[in-house]
């Protein structure tokens, strides 16, 4: 899915995520978003790829993934990344340069 929140208020965009994420728990099966929020791909994610110009960057738990050097890496932004409820939370903070 292709930016499946774009354009949406705060609660349709988690209730899109809420329903996908049911569905795919239910169905058994995998589903591939693609997304720029951050926070969102981290709250309903078990695995992100990052990637740059094209390339894969690199991949894993967002945990793993999000990163301030490669938040900082892809997005030319400085960002604070803490926990919520056992999710990276992602704070940009500034410009790179």
């Amino acid at each position: 899915m292709d930016e499946p929140t774009s354009n949406l208020d705060l609660k349709h965009q988690l209730e899109v995520l809420e329903m996908i994420s049911s569905l795919v728990k239910t169905n058994q099966m995998a589903t591939v978003l693609a997304m720029h929020d951050l926070n969102l791909a981290s709250r309903f994610s078990h695995r992100v790829v990052m990637m740059k110009e094209g390339q894969i960057l690199c991949s894993g738990t967002p945990g793993e993934v999000m990163t301030p050097e490669n938040i900082s890496t892809v997005y030319g932004v400085h960002a604070v990344v803490s926990q919520n409820e056992g999710h990276p939370y992602i704070l940009p903070t500034g410009t790179v340069g």
